[in-house]
């Protein structure tokens, strides 16, 4: 799952029901709610992906930080999206009906009000937390919510650009720095820019940069503008 860079990487021991556990390096944690358990690793019984979704909306960072409703969002993205490599998508984590289940056994327990904020934001197929904070961050300006990953139709085959507004045709394509680091990745990314612009479709590329909170305002004009054009 990704998580923010300053999340407590310690081993976390839940106990349904039980007192917490202490000892050296270890983070313990009781819950009187039931668990979904998934298969065990390495002989241990671990939380199922939906529960352990869940009670991240408890947790704190090694610097007293806590997951963001946004961060909510990207990890719930990801549970349901399944990871995508060169051969595909494998299956997904857990369904949408997996985490309201797990939302449900956790009741209003702590972070309660975020999960359920962020469980009706969630979709799928979404590649990467920058791709989820952007589509938030437009809904957050007022924007309509684009489409995530459409099809579109190139003279190359189907394209799934991050996230589209097809009837203003305009897409959005995020490029994180290993889009400009990596030469084959590059390459493949001027392709698609000029696929979708062939096929007639205006593209706006975002960068780290443009999802700060600077650097948000900014980038939603442009939408806004593109959204415009005659």
């Amino acid at each position: 799952m990704p998580l923010p860079p300053w999340i407590d990487e310690r081993l976390h021991v839940l106990v349904p029901g039980g007192g917490a556990v202490r000892r050296p390096g270890v983070i313990g944690w009781k819950r009187a709610a039931d668990l979904s358990f998934a298969a065990s690793l390495h002989s241990l019984p671990v939380t199922s992906p939906a529960d352990t979704w869940v009670t991240l909306a408890a947790m704190t960072g090694g610097r007293g930080g806590k997951l963001s409703r946004e961060w909510l969002v990207a990890i719930a993205d990801f549970i349901v999206s399944g990871h995508r490599t060169r051969y595909g998508r494998e299956p997904a984590l857990a369904t949408l009906d997996d985490l309201t289940a797990a939302l449900g056994r956790h009741g209003s327990g702590r972070g309660a009000t975020g999960l359920a904020w962020a469980l009706e934001r969630v979709r799928a197929p979404v590649d990467s937390p920058p791709e989820t904070f952007l589509r938030l961050g437009l809904v957050r300006a007022r924007l309509p919510e684009p489409k995530v990953q459409p099809t579109i139709v190139t003279s190359a085959g189907p394209r799934h650009p991050d996230l589209a507004y097809l009837e203003e045709r305009v897409v959005m394509e995020y490029l994180g720095d290993v889009h400009r680091t990596d030469r084959a990745t590059w390459l493949k990314d001027l392709q698609r820019v000029q696929l979708f612009e062939d096929a007639a479709y205006r593209v706006i590329l975002v960068g780290g940069d443009d999802l700060s909170p600077t650097g948000m305002p900014a980038l939603c004009a442009r939408v806004r503008r593109a959204l415009r054009r005659p």
